[in-house]
């Protein structure tokens, strides 16, 4: 059994494969005894494939479970090139890898021009040309974090927790912050699929815990794939 672990910056997401096929999978907010024991169940764990953005310690725990398992840990990191893909970084090392990741599996799914829309904490847009190679990206806050900017530097700003998705005009605080955000998350989106229009088609590929709000909103050829960083993790390490 493979292990899959995505570890990010507010949520651990993990999955399992027996011959290729997920055989379980789990979002949790630490790495804790209660996740290890949700995987160990799925079957004798044979390798891990990890990608991390968040808190080294949760790696440590993550090799302290590996080698309780006797199962070796493959790390990804972001390179020059990988899976057909070009990164686009003058210093590669310096791309998160959980985008990197996003980018070899949406080159694998398509072969094509690729706008790669990660919704989480902070929002990335990532291009990837028609011949594989990476154009560079935009990392904006994420939804959750541009209402929380508005609260914490606007005394009189209240926002309550619920997402209409619309992006109107607002007839109260509270929908204009919320719809003002999706707006500008849209446009960034439009305006990065306009850079690699070239009479070719242009796929939006999103995923993050955020994605499905977005879909809606999105124009074209949209699709949202949840365990896109983890179908990177099967690119790097087949």
């Amino acid at each position: 059994m493979i292990v899959d672990i995505d570890v990010g910056n507010s949520r651990i997401k993990w999955r399992t494969l027996c011959a290729g096929v997920v055989s379980g999978r789990g979002v949790d907010t630490e790495f804790n005894d209660g996740v290890a024991e949700a995987i160990r169940c799925q079957g004798p764990p044979a390798r891990i494939r990890l990608s991390n953005v968040g808190d080294d310690s949760v790696v440590k725990q993550i090799e302290n479970v590996a080698r309780q398992w006797g199962c070796p840990i493959q790390r990804a990191i972001t390179t020059a090139r990988a899976g057909g893909v070009v990164c686009g970084y003058d210093m590669p090392s310096t791309m998160g890898v959980d985008r990197w990741l996003a980018l070899l599996a949406a080159w694998q799914h398509w072969r094509g021009s690729c706008v790669v829309v990660d919704a989480g904490s902070a929002i990335t847009v990532d291009l990837l040309g028609a011949g594989g190679v990476h154009q560079g990206g935009y990392i904006v806050p994420g939804l959750s974090l541009m209402r929380r900017s508005l609260l914490g530097g606007t005394a009189g700003v209240r926002v309550g927790n619920e997402i209409e998705v619309c992006v109107k005009p607002g007839r109260s605080t509270q929908q204009a912050v919320v719809h003002g955000g999706l707006l500008m998350v849209r446009s960034l989106v439009e305006g990065a699929v306009s850079q690699l229009t070239a009479n070719l088609p242009v796929k939006i590929v999103v995923t993050g815990g955020d994605g499905e709000l977005l879909m809606p909103l999105l124009k074209g050829d949209v699709c949202y794939i949840g365990d896109l960083v983890m179908d990177g993790l099967d690119v790097l390490f087949p």
